[in-house]
């Protein structure tokens, strides 16, 4: 379910919502919910000795508060479409509604990503590597292939920065993009005729 509010109120239910320690979908969930019981049941819900209509005055009043301090800054207003005079929509802080089921656990700042520094030279593709260790070497078995490029140190292992193994090299060889290039007889890998 998502509901359309005015910008201002939306700046205005983050602050109140990081206030209460609680995601903004969860606090107007919260009030939902309230205002639904107190319908159902004919009479003013109270929550802390408050009845909700005095809770919602004097939330009103601190969303005022917080405007007028400066701690909510009012959005500009964008320039609705000829089609609609509706506010924006709000769909990143909405949450479903669903009945006994636990909210979704609130959005952590992730880690920073670690950034790597940019390689020095060319990168060299493992195929390329592949083939001028063969050119250089003849052919060889996957284990001293691979152990033959990391000694050249040409070739960087790409994000996963998992070490060049054996295994690495023969998937290199069967993958049927490079198949054409290489050979296999007798546990070697070698070049084919034509590359």
């Amino acid at each position: 379910m998502s509901i359309r509010l005015d910008p201002r109120r939306v700046n205005a239910l983050k602050h109140l919502a990081g206030e209460a320690g609680v995601r903004p979908g969860d606090l107007v969930r919260r009030w939902v919910e309230e205002r639904i019981d107190a319908e159902r049941s004919g009479a003013e819900v109270t929550t802390g000795g408050q009845s909700l209509l005095a809770r919602v005055e004097a939330l009103a009043e601190r969303v005022a508060a917080l405007e007028s301090a400066g701690a909510v800054a009012p959005a500009d207003p964008q320039p609705s479409s000829p089609m609609t005079d509706e506010a924006p929509r709000v769909t990143d802080e909405a949450a479903p509604v669903t009945d006994g089921a636990p909210p979704a656990q609130a959005k952590r700042p992730g880690r920073p990503r670690k950034v790597s520094a940019a390689p020095s030279g060319e990168r060299v593709a493992l195929h390329d590597e592949m083939i001028a260790v063969l050119q250089e070497q003849g052919p060889l078995p996957a284990a001293e292939l691979s152990a033959a490029i990391v000694e050249r140190g040409r070739y960087t292992v790409p994000r996963s920065g998992k070490p060049l193994d054996a295994k690495t090299v023969s998937q290199r060889v069967s993958n049927p993009t490079y198949r054409a290039r290489f050979v296999r007889r007798e546990g070697r890998i070698g070049l084919a005729d034509g590359a």
